[in-house]
């Protein structure tokens, strides 16, 4: 089995993902969900992972692919030279810029950018940051993006996301409202896929997993509109389900409030790109 095999794989869409996950306007519709969130136990148990295998350093130049809010990214600019964050959603960078200047990171910068789409070696990136990160990004979703991520690095790459996730409200919510799907036999084929293309480049991936719990508190109306979000991702929501959803949380909420356990197995990808 070589490079073209599991680049096919890769490519096969499943029923699981979301139709709309490369959609600008889907991740705007989103941004509310990210306002005001603190770093959790995900950006600290990352970042000192990173720290730790030296690859985030005080002299590092950092790009951060598909960086949403900023979170991860304003973390990485308390320990690194600079940073550079990068996001499909306008409404996300903007989000993403306001939450460093809050906090008066003057080593950051955020930009609008379509990583798929984006000519990267026009801009001059090639090997122009010493560590790329895409955490929990859909922009790495082909060997293509996976190896621009690769060009523009000098030093490191690092890439996370879910292998295990258990939502008490939003699993719920997808068995009564979303068409039933074939399990990810694959765990996550995306990171499956770019495990074993990294390994027949011959770039010694290492693998590490980070067991995660957090919980989530949102009033009513917030939970109302996330999770119609979140589901309206996958599928076109009727208003009768949009009505059953509303419903639903009505029936699970206390004092006003949705509280959500979420439970998750973070399976995280880290290699070197030349000799350090």
């Amino acid at each position: 089995m070589g490079i073209d095999y599991f680049d096919q794989i890769w490519r096969t869409k499943d029923s699981k993902s979301s139709y709309k996950e490369g959609s600008a306007d889907s991740w705007d519709n989103r941004v509310e969900e990210f306002t005001g969130i603190e770093p959790d136990e995900r950006i600290v148990n990352i970042t000192e992972l990173l720290t730790a295998k030296r690859m985030l350093r005080e002299d590092s130049t950092v790009l951060d692919i598909g960086c949403g809010p900023g979170r991860f990214a304003a973390e990485f600019a308390r320990r690194a030279k600079n940073v550079t964050g990068v996001d499909i959603s306008p409404k996300m960078v903007r989000t993403a810029r306001d939450y460093a200047a809050a906090r008066e990171l003057q080593n950051i910068d955020f930009m609008e950018m379509d990583w798929r789409q984006d000519d990267l070696f026009a801009k001059q990136w090639k090997q122009k940051f010493s560590l790329v990160t895409a955490i929990m990004s859909p922009a790495i979703g082909s060997r293509e993006s996976l190896e621009k991520m690769i060009a523009v690095s000098s030093e490191y790459c690092f890439l996370s996301h879910f292998v295990e996730r258990h939502d008490s409200i939003s699993d719920e919510l997808k068995r009564r409202f979303l068409p039933p799907h074939m399990e990810d036999v694959y765990g996550n084929k995306g990171l499956y896929c770019c495990f074993n293309i990294l390994w027949l480049k011959k770039l010694c991936p290492e693998i590490t997993y980070i067991e995660t719990a957090r919980e989530s508190v949102r009033t009513l109306d917030e939970a109302n509109r996330h999770y119609i979000s979140r589901l309206g991702m996958k599928t076109d929501l009727t208003d009768e389900q949009k009505a059953d959803i509303r419903n639903y949380l009505q029936s699970k909420a206390e004092n006003g409030l949705i509280r959500e356990t979420i439970i998750g197995k973070i399976a995280c990808i880290c290699w070197k790109v030349a000799a350090v």
